[in-house]
């Protein structure tokens, strides 16, 4: 999900062998999106622009520096801005139009926030941040995604021309007194600094791949090194001219790099630890390649540069990245299913064609102008203009989803009646609001372990209560802390809270610190231990079966709570299709069976494999033949299919949890439901 280079030669002074890279490159991309089973590492046409774009900005920097007048920055800026702005604040602008028109609303707040990241090229930290969040899991791909590279490209473009005037400016200085060109000696100077930043990048690549794969795939630093690739051979001599090589060593060495494109295309996936070392693969091939120039003769392979239609898509690839996947996310959508061969073709065909149109009449004019060339200043307003209406639009939506939200919870407050069996009122709105429901996860999380890091304990009301009530287990023990705080505050009891990721399994490597969580709990001599677990939980079962009976068998007064029944897919959609509308939405049901027998429930299991009682909620969710996802003018699910509840629906659980936690303190054990 990435772009094609930016900058370049002067306008009909391109080099084949580069267009014959983009229309590659782009054509990666194209096909790993939409077919992604045919073309498993497409993704790896970004590291091809990654790499042009260094050989391409760093051969400008360089012949500037060593030029009278030397790197003009604000010349530079303004020109890259001109070059890729404007189009990206259209297809930004495009994206929310068609975002508020045919996404559900569950997606309208993340696709905000990363639109406005977007326009301010900073999406790839931004996904960075949610790649490893355990919370967002379920959240569709967002229409914004591709704009990690482009973000990254931007920074590269702040970064790279201060690096070379710094670098130049320090090798001047180092070389005072001997007699050496300017060019020369800028030109080592820079391909030190460029050595560095290739290095440590690399390291830091490797490093973070094996550590943190998913910041990994977005950083900047981890990304340096493949623009510093194309920087380093654009400082070769034997990088310009190409004729100078004997043409066998040029076209094996063309060969050699598509086909290591290829074949990394080919044979990476989604599950190759990336960038790392599986990034030098299309990195040295497309330097290779790039250095072997364009060789002659109808057997080589930048002959495909002759044929039109790959000139072509060289020229706008561009605008074929930017706009390709919104169309993959939209679309879909919009046609109320997943995208058939027909209509990936559509979407192709469609995608060339805005790309077309959005070169003659946004890129060509704003790049070629003369209106725009000068003053410098004049290049930088357009993208300020575009940047400044993204960012209005982005605030203003917030703002109007901030506003339904604040009116749901204030008309939600003014029902305090509002029970399990208060009937769904069609003429009330959803709470909380279908953009909101994702996010309605009020204290769940704020004492929770997600990054598999360190244990995490909090604990509310006062120190000296006469009960002290515990809870431990994974998110579904979690998503049941806003009942509990709000019980253990009317009650004066003491809660203290355990859960973490995979903490189901609480003595399992996977959940941080469990063995210390577990020596705690059992010493703590808590009145009442509650444990809960997802019913799709990734943790093994025995790993789980032996965390609670260690507690069992350690003395610890356990009340297993049942889990919730499960909110597949197709229910989850379902109350995004009723548009808000509450009468609509109380349609939205889930067969007992489906919700409650296709996974089956651990809690259950392991309370029966040990004697014990627990607490069964499930009368609160279904009855005889269906499970509910609105309970009456409350959303039970966040998400589809992790199945957490929304913080407003747990509340309307305190009754039973208050009932079950009383009967398990007079008696060491609950009835089940």
């Amino acid at each position: 999900m990435r772009r094609p280079t930016l900058g370049g030669p002067a306008r009909g002074d391109v080099r084949l062998d580069i267009q014959v890279l983009r229309a590659l490159a782009v054509g990666l991309v194209l096909l790993y999106h939409l077919w992604p089973d045919r073309l498993p590492g497409g993704f790896v046409g970004v590291d091809v622009f990654f790499v042009i774009s260094g050989l391409l900005i760093t051969s400008h920097l360089l012949r500037s520096a060593v030029s009278p007048g030397g790197v003009r920055l604000g010349r530079f800026w303004a020109n890259r801005a001109r070059r890729l702005l404007p189009l990206a604040s259209v297809v930004l602008l495009a994206t929310a139009a068609g975002t508020f028109a045919f996404l559900p609303e569950s997606a309208w707040r993340p696709t905000l926030r990363n639109l406005m990241a977007s326009a301010l090229y900073v999406e790839n930290w931004s996904l960075a941040a949610s790649s490893v969040d355990y919370l967002a899991r379920d959240q569709a791909p967002l229409a914004t995604q591709h704009f990690w590279s482009l973000s990254v490209e931007e920074q590269f473009y702040l970064a790279w021309p201060v690096i070379v005037v710094l670098a130049a400016g320090w090798a001047v200085r180092r070389a005072r007194g001997r007699h050496l060109s300017r060019a020369v000696v800028v030109r080592r100077g820079v391909m030190a600094v460029m050595v560095a930043i290739f290095a440590l990048s690399l390291a830091c690549s490797v490093w973070l791949t094996a550590t943190d794969p998913g910041t990994a795939y977005f950083a900047t630093t981890t990304r340096a090194w493949e623009f510093a690739a194309g920087g380093l051979l654009a400082m070769l001599p034997t990088a310009q001219p190409a004729a100078g090589r004997p043409v066998a060593v040029r076209t094996a060495g063309a060969v050699a790099g598509l086909a290591a494109i290829v074949a990394s295309a080919l044979v990476l996936s989604d599950a190759t630890p990336f960038p790392g070392t599986a990034a030098l693969l299309p990195v040295l091939g497309t330097a290779v390649f790039l250095w072997a120039g364009r060789v002659p003769g109808a057997s080589r392979p930048a002959v495909a540069a002759a044929l039109r239609p790959v000139r072509y898509l060289g020229d706008i690839s561009y605008g074929v990245y930017l706009w390709h996947w919104p169309l993959v996310v939209i679309v879909p959508a919009a046609l109320g299913g997943p995208l058939g061969t027909a209509a990936k073709v559509g979407v192709l065909a469609v995608t060339v064609m805005l790309a077309a149109a959005s070169k003659v009449l946004v890129e060509d004019p704003f790049r070629y102008r003369p209106f725009w060339l000068a003053p410098v200043r004049r290049g930088f307003y357009p993208a300020a203009a575009g940047i400044a209406a993204v960012v209005l639009v982005c605030v203003t939506g917030l703002g109007a989803l901030d506003r339904a939200a604040a009116r749901a919870a204030d008309l939600a407050a003014a029902r305090p009646d509002q029970t399990l069996s208060t009937p769904t009122d069609p003429d009330a709105p959803l709470a909380p609001t279908l953009a909101d429901r994702p996010f309605d996860n009020a204290g769940m999380y704020d004492c929770f372990d997600l990054e598999h890091l360190r244990a995490r304990s909090c604990t509310y009301g006062p120190a000296d209560a006469a009960v002290s009530v515990a809870i431990t287990g994974d998110s579904h023990a979690a998503h049941l802390l806003p009942p509990l705080i709000s019980l253990a505050e009317r009650r004066g009891w003491r809660l203290t809270t355990y859960v973490g990721i995979s903490c189901d399994a609480g003595l399992a490597p996977a959940c941080a610190d469990g063995p210390e969580t577990f020596d705690t709990i059992v010493g703590a001599d808590h009145d009442v231990v509650l444990f809960s677990a997802f019913r799709g939980s990734g943790s093994d079962y025995d790993d789980v079966r032996t965390y609670v009976t260690a507690l069992h068998d350690a003395g610890v007064r356990l009340l297993p709570v049942a889990d919730v029944p499960m909110n597949p897919p197709t229910t989850y959609a379902c109350i995004d299709d009723s548009g808000g509308d509450a009468g609509e939405a109380a349609r939205c049901t889930t067969p007992r069976d489906e919700a409650l027998e296709r996974v089956p429930d651990r809690v259950t299991r392991i309370a029966d494999e040990l004697g014990t009682g627990y607490l069964d909620l499930t009368d609160a969710f279904c009855d005889g033949e269906r499970c509910r996802a609105v309970s009456g003018n409350t959303i039970v699910y966040q998400d589809s299919p992790s199945s957490h509840l929304t913080a407003t629906f747990g509340r309307e659980l305190v009754p039973l949890l208050e009932a079950g936690i009383d009967e398990a303190l007079g008696t060491a054990a609950v009835t089940r439901g």
